[in-house]
């Protein structure tokens, strides 16, 4: 009786994706991953159920998950596609699960460091990698002058330079402040802030405001999308975006400029993994065999460049077909480290916001401020 339960159970696959990541989208990206799916359906004699997610607001995938579990079992998600935070919630809850292959594949050495540092929570493999989305320096490719590489050069270089200074997260700060070798947790694994990178990250800032470099603009801008359209229309010469916000295949408008990026040695970024979201061993199996399919390099390819996003293959990188930008993309895939866990962010973020709009509105003291905001998070 139990071998046609599981053969039953098995005859069924059922995915949970986020909205960007959605098959029903009218475009190259959703058409290339339900021609996947079907071909996979049709060869494994299964029928696959997408269900798109919101990753965030009430019935987000890790609340869906949560209820699925208590109540629903028949429901659960073979597959899920699940952000950084929400794979380590997700593990905290026990609902995804381990499995050997799933560490199989991960000794594949064709991953990036980012992609490594996805699939792990504590020390196991639970994620298979699938996209990452850094932060880059872009800026108009018919330049004369090219903007340094290093982070914390802001006053070398040309032009009127922004990024979202008012971003609740102070993405950038966070950045430069880790660039310089800044540490966000202790051993306990609490926020902290260290005073000399805090200082020296807070200086580069002080300096690229007195070279006059830093936009006037930037204090206003609460989001990536404000600096990405402000260096649209040319209101800035460089800008800090995340590539995702770059690739996003928009149509080129005539006057607008060209993106080129930098190539810096760190940056952070956001991603996303495979999940198994059901214990059945039958359908983990299957799920397990759609994953492989899913990350095989030519599809990878494909659809990450589709997506406008970073693939966590190296070689899935090094076959997109636009060479445009592609050295400047693995060099800064190869330098995306994840970005600190949520509850660090949302702890520091607020007092690095403040800090960098002390700098920038009220000419603030790096020294000073470094020390005020180290003790507001104490």
């Amino acid at each position: 009786e139990l071998t046609l339960t599981a053969e039953a159970g098995a005859r069924k696959l059922i995915v949970w994706l986020p909205p960007e990541l959605s098959p029903y989208q009218e475009s190259l990206a959703g058409y290339l991953l339900q021609e996947k799916l079907d071909n996979f359906a049709e060869e494994n004699k299964v029928e696959i159920e997408v269900r798109v997610k919101s990753q965030t607001g009430s019935g987000s995938l890790t609340d869906a998950l949560t209820a699925a579990n208590l109540a629903a079992p028949a429901i659960l998600p073979d597959l899920v596609v699940l952000s950084v935070n929400d794979l380590q919630l997700a593990a905290k809850r026990e609902l995804i699960f381990p499995h050997a292959r799933l560490q199989e594949m991960m000794n594949d050495t064709d991953w990036y460091p980012f992609g490594q540092e996805l699939s792990l929570v504590n020390g196991e493999v639970l994620g298979i990698p699938l996209l990452g989305n850094p932060l880059s320096l872009v800026y108009n490719e018919s330049s004369l002058l090219v903007p340094s590489n290093d982070w914390t050069d802001i006053k070398d270089n040309f032009g009127y330079f922004g990024f979202a200074a008012d971003d609740s997260q102070a993405k950038y700060l966070l950045l430069l402040y880790q660039a310089v070798g800044g540490k966000v947790m202790d051993a306990q694994g609490r926020a902290i802030l260290e005073e000399g990178p805090l200082v020296e990250a807070l200086t580069a800032l002080k300096e690229g405001q007195g070279a006059l470099h830093i936009s006037s603009l930037t204090v206003g801008f609460q989001t990536e999308d404000q600096v990405w359209n402000a260096f649209l229309n040319r209101s800035l010469d460089t800008a800090v975006v995340p590539v995702a916000t770059i690739l996003k295949k928009r149509e080129p408008v005539t006057n607008q400029p060209k993106p080129a990026l930098t190539e810096p040695e760190i940056t952070l970024g956001t991603g996303m993994a495979w999940a198994l979201g059901n214990p059945d061993p039958v359908r983990q199996e299957l799920a397990l065999n759609l994953i492989a399919e899913l990350t095989d390099t030519e599809f990878l390819s494909s659809w990450s460049e589709a997506l406008g996003w970073l693939p966590a293959r190296q070689s899935a990188l090094g076959a997109w077909k636009d060479p445009n930008l592609k050295p400047a993309l693995e060099k800064i895939a190869q330098a995306t480290r994840l970005y600190p866990p949520d509850e660090i962010v949302n702890r520091l973020g607020p007092a690095l916001r403040n800090a960098t709009l002390l700098i920038l509105k009220d000419g603030a003291d790096p020294t000073e401020t470094a020390k005020t905001t180290i003790e507001s998070i104490k």
